[in-house]
């Protein structure tokens, strides 16, 4: 007596349409379009049926594993150049990693398939409330996104400082300089790096600090950039300045274990 055979959805429609194949109600073409296979590859599955009866629909490697799979001996020195070298590295820098200075090039979701297997938690993205994003504006120089990101970026090597951001809003271009704090000599410094490097903008977007607003008057940034004739857009929250913050967060954790690795320290 023969046990329960287990059946994906998939495999039960094989053996509906092949019985209809078999009762003349379908053809060979129109079975084969339906299951979205070649027609060669129906009459094998049709030849299998009648060899084996219902369970010829089964696959012959399920249970077992893939031919294609990765040796043991591979995920264990994988494992282990993980657990030694980058604990705190999510599966997609993992995975960089691995083919940059392992020559070992896997798949990050592979890679979390791994770890979690292991019980190895790594990070997780925080669910954030649902918010409208603004489009980007068209063209490149129009909108300069600013902001300044006070952070432990050398770690335990050296001391807090603070990252200054200027992203391009229409092509995501990216310009970064560390400074003691975001003060009006540093901001003003960056940008005047800035506008040698790419030229004027035609708007900034920043948030109301005091390098930037102050209310009834002209803060010393503010008078360059009237002189510049750039537009002062200030932001009323912190979630305003999405893309900005955003890439903040990605450098707290990709810049911040780019630097360990270089040793850099100030």
């Amino acid at each position: 007596m023969e046990g329960i055979l287990t059946m994906s959805q998939k495999e039960a429609d094989r053996i509906t349409i092949v019985s209809q194949i078999e009762g003349n109600k379908l053809t060979v073409e129109e079975g084969s379009d339906l299951l979205c296979i070649s027609q060669r590859q129906t009459y094998r599955i049709m030849k299998r049926i009648k060899e084996e009866g219902a369970k010829g629909v089964i696959h012959k490697l399920r249970g077992r594993e893939s031919n294609r799979g990765y040796s043991e001996q591979l995920k264990a020195e994988v494992i282990g150049i993980y657990l030694k070298s980058y604990p705190d590295y999510g599966p997609t820098l993992f995975s960089e990693m691995l083919t940059e200075y392992h020559n070992i090039s896997l798949n990050h979701e592979t890679l979390r398939k791994w770890l979690r297997q292991r019980s190895i938690t790594t990070s997780l993205r925080k669910k954030r409330p649902h918010r409208r994003k603004r489009e980007r504006r068209s063209c490149l120089g129009e909108l300069l996104q600013f902001d300044g990101s006070y952070h432990g970026w050398f770690e335990a090597r050296g001391a807090e400082c603070c990252l200054l951001n200027c992203v391009d809003d229409a092509t995501g271009r990216v310009y970064l300089r560390f400074a003691l704090s975001e003060n009006t000599q540093d901001v003003l410094l960056t940008m005047w790096e800035y506008v040698n490097k790419y030229g004027i903008p035609r708007s900034i977007y920043t948030d109301r600090a005091s390098v930037y607003y102050a209310k009834g008057k002209l803060t010393d940034f503010g008078r360059a950039m009237k002189q510049l004739n750039i537009e002062l857009i200030f932001a009323k929250s912190p979630q305003a300045k999405g893309r900005v913050e955003r890439f903040n967060r990605t450098l707290q954790d990709r810049l911040i274990k780019a630097l360990r690795r270089e040793a850099i320290s100030n």
